[in-house]
């Protein structure tokens, strides 16, 4: 439920404000696929006959909404509230003389929908999943599954398409329609786990074409991390030989040292033991 409020004022006489969303239900533009924005008004009124008052004015924004969202707000200023975890717009001392009323307006992208595209592709998927299960044992779970797929996708593109509704009423709706979507999402992969139950791999445009996979790395990525691995396997290998050799060298070395440190005698009758030398 979205809340619209205003900052307090400090007497009971001071301005009333009175909150509406304006304009027909948004349109799906033909080009860029976006809708016709969204007008947040505030009204400041002053009941006083004789009396100026100066009251401020806050109109907080769906938490939808971002900075980027906002096409014009006129002279308000855009503020983050940190508790509510939502944007707002305010000015904190707006003077109205006896009578007077004030009109504050914010003009928003309308980002309460799921774009067809995205509904599409999810539809495209589970029908290319049903067409590999359907002559698996798996066929009849699948179609039910992929029957309640595709009814809640319809349901959805319905939903947000519905221009009979409030602006007010839309935005529920498209909170609800996430919550779908992500169960819709979860039975999907579902159906992709009944799919490696059969023992055949998924086709490469099945891959391509699944919303699931987006977050998978792309293929010059996957091609740049193998190529980085094969680098540092042959470094590796490499700081293994030449340690090897130097190992080796270094054993060759210390034995010729030893070996002369400490000759061997070839023959005992060389070096007499007792007795003297000389002619008998």
């Amino acid at each position: 439920m979205i809340r619209w409020s205003t900052l307090p004022t400090s007497k009971v006489l001071c301005a009333g404000l009175l909150l509406a969303l304006l304009g027909a239900a948004g349109r799906v533009g033909a080009a860029a696929g976006e809708r016709d924005p969204m007008t947040l008004r505030v009204v400041a009124v002053n009941p006083s006959g004789d009396k100026t008052r100066t009251v401020p004015v806050r109109i907080d924004l769906p938490q939808e909404v971002k900075p980027t969202d906002i096409i014009e707000h006129g002279e308000l200023q855009v503020e983050y509230d940190t508790e509510r975890s939502l944007y707002y717009v305010f000015k904190p001392d707006v003077a109205l003389a006896p009578k007077q009323t004030k009109v504050f307006e914010v003009v928003v992208k309308d980002v309460w929908f799921i774009p067809d595209a995205q509904l599409d592709s999810l539809r495209a998927h589970t029908k290319l999943l049903l067409k590999r299960l359907e002559k698996s044992e798996y066929a009849d779970s699948a179609k039910e599954l992929g029957e309640s797929i595709l009814t809640r996708l319809d349901e959805i593109q319905k939903l947000q398409n519905d221009e009979t509704i409030s602006r007010k009423q839309r935005i529920g709706n498209y909170r609800r329609n996430l919550q779908a979507l992500a169960v819709i999402k979860e039975d999907l992969a579902r159906m992709e786990k009944l799919l490696s139950f059969t023992g055949g791999p998924p086709v490469p445009t099945m891959l391509e074409e699944s919303p699931l996979k987006s977050d998978a790395p792309s293929k010059t990525t996957t091609w740049l991390v193998i190529f980085l691995v094969v680098i540092f396997m042959g470094l590796l290998a490499g700081q293994f030989f030449f340690t090897w050799q130097r190992r080796v060298k270094t054993a060759s070395d210390f034995s010729g040292e030893q070996a002369a440190a400490f000759p061997k005698s070839g023959d005992e009758h060389d070096t007499p033991v007792g007795g003297r030398g000389g002619a008998p």
